[in-house]
């Protein structure tokens, strides 16, 4: 198997919400298992608010996504830009589920 490149987190934010990307070990089932040739390494994305002078992270807004860990950072930063503006004020467990959807097809 050849060796899969991971990059740090990576993260933008926009009027006191922060979002985040990076892989944390996950697959497509839970961990990721290096040895099924069927799984693949992907991203999660964590939003985050600033309050009370920190950032913490927003309840039920923390998903693991469809996009692999190696994805080339110019994605990762238009990832994060669709991230961003799909980012509800209300709702937000919704929209993250369906935001935890997001696929290389969604960044063109």
């Amino acid at each position: 198997m050849a060796e899969v490149k991971y990059t740090g987190a990576v993260s933008a934010e926009e009027n006191g919400i922060r979002v985040e990307l990076e892989w944390i070990g996950e697959g497509n089932c839970g961990d990721y298992n290096e040895d099924d040739p069927e799984d693949e390494p992907l991203l999660r994305f964590t939003f985050l608010e600033f309050k009370d002078g920190d950032w913490q992270q927003i309840d039920d807004c923390s998903y693991c996504t469809q996009l692999r860990a190696d994805l080339p950072d110019n994605l990762k930063i238009k990832a994060l830009q669709v991230l961003l503006a799909n980012f509800p004020n209300f709702g937000r467990k919704k929209v993250c589920e369906r935001l935890s959807w997001i696929k290389v097809e969604d960044l063109k």
